[in-house]
């Protein structure tokens, strides 16, 4: 078989309308990789505007969850597939055809929410509460003192018998706890486990699910053909259900503008998409192309105009290679800050005695005195 070929069918296989495993693994990266940057964002924003967007911040999961379940159920409900999964043209089709047809019923949008939106969520909330029960990464690597105090906290509770009743509550919450930072990893393990068999079966062709969700939704992911566009372009925008058939009244009028402003917003996510990313690209390599750091320079100073010599001072001599000292060739010469050379020799004593510049008659200290060396 030529190389070529020998590709195609690795990454498609022989069924054109298969999406390749890296396209799968594309869009779940995208997927995966959303709600982190919306929380960068965020929290780069509620430092700038603590007083409105710290809340935002507390409770980041549980907004991204709402908006996600909007834009998932607009993008399942018109596209036939999620956000990312319709960003990199592909769609979700029922593996038992009802009444002929291989669409999505309403129940199937509705379960691909679950998985799509409700799963992370939850993933997420049990990943920080064991974080927070096992004390975090210290505690696994070192434990000990960075361990949760869970066992003194058995033992501070079995030694207090004033109330029986919330006794036996906070022991059970005890055990609870240490039942949960028990097996919790092995769940994490089996989780993410399943969806690696998967990838690997679906990349040998073994089954035509790319994870264990879908082959409990009983949905097959594949690639949008052209009488799928030639479908949308013919149906046209994505209709809402908030919106009605005009009767004149104002009503009416504005909650067919409210429905039709927010599902071209959504509609819009996938034109806005790719902008962010090209700008977010574009900002990267401006900021470390010399095209900025040549902007960002600022202009290096002129050098401060010499100190012109004092009345009272010692006499420039003419010849340009004498101490105006010993009026001898300078040997190991030295300079004051006023910009004149001497002998070593000659300019420490004279600092030394005096605490100024022979010529100028500036302030000197002996610290300020600077050896050159030619080659």
């Amino acid at each position: 078989m030529p190389t070529m070929e020998f590709m195609s069918d690795m990454l498609g296989g022989a069924d054109s309308g298969k999406p390749s495993l890296f396209e799968i693994v594309a869009q779940h990266k995208m997927s995966d990789l959303l709600e982190p940057a919306l929380r960068h964002v965020t929290s780069v924003y509620a430092h700038r505007y603590p007083r409105y967007l710290v809340r935002a911040l507390n409770w980041h999961e549980e907004l991204y969850a709402a908006v996600m379940l909007m834009v998932e159920r607009h993008y399942l409900r018109n596209y036939g597939g999620s956000f990312t999964e319709h960003f990199y043209g592909m769609k979700r089709v029922r593996t038992g055809k009802l009444g002929g047809g291989d669409s999505m019923t309403r129940g199937d949008v509705w379960r691909s929410l679950a998985f799509l939106v409700g799963l992370p969520l939850v993933k997420s909330r049990l990943d920080q509460l064991y974080e927070r029960e096992s004390g975090g990464e210290a505690a696994r690597l070192l434990g000990g003192a960075f361990a949760r105090h869970s066992d003194l906290q058995a033992d501070s509770v079995a030694e207090d018998t004033t109330n029986a009743r919330w006794r036996r509550l906070q022991t059970f919450k005890l055990a609870i706890g240490r039942l949960f930072r028990q097996y919790y990893p092995h769940a994490n393990f089996v989780y993410h486990m399943a969806t690696m068999v998967y990838y690997v079966a679906y990349m040998f062709d073994r089954t035509g699910y790319n994870s264990p969700w879908l082959h409990i939704l009983g949905l097959h992911v594949r690639r949008m053909s052209a009488a799928d566009y030639r479908a949308m372009d013919a149906r046209g925008p994505a209709t809402s259900s908030l919106a009605a058939a005009p009767n004149g009244s104002a009503l009416r009028a504005t909650r067919n503008l409210v429905a039709r402003v927010l599902f071209g917003g959504l509609d819009f996510l996938k034109v806005l998409l790719p902008l962010s990313i090209f700008f977010y690209r574009f900002l990267e390599w401006w900021y470390r192309s010399d095209f900025h750091k040549r902007i960002q320079q600022t202009p290096v100073p002129p050098p401060p105009l010499p100190l012109r010599p004092h009345v009272d001072g010692v006499a420039l001599p003419e010849d340009q290679s004498l101490c105006a000292i010993c009026e001898k060739p300078r040997t190991n010469p030295a300079m004051v800050p006023s910009g004149y050379v001497f002998c070593y020799p000659c300019i420490h004593r004279h600092i030394l005695d005096s605490g100024r510049c022979p010529i100028t008659l500036a302030r000197a200290r002996l610290e300020d005195i600077r050896k050159l060396y030619s080659d």
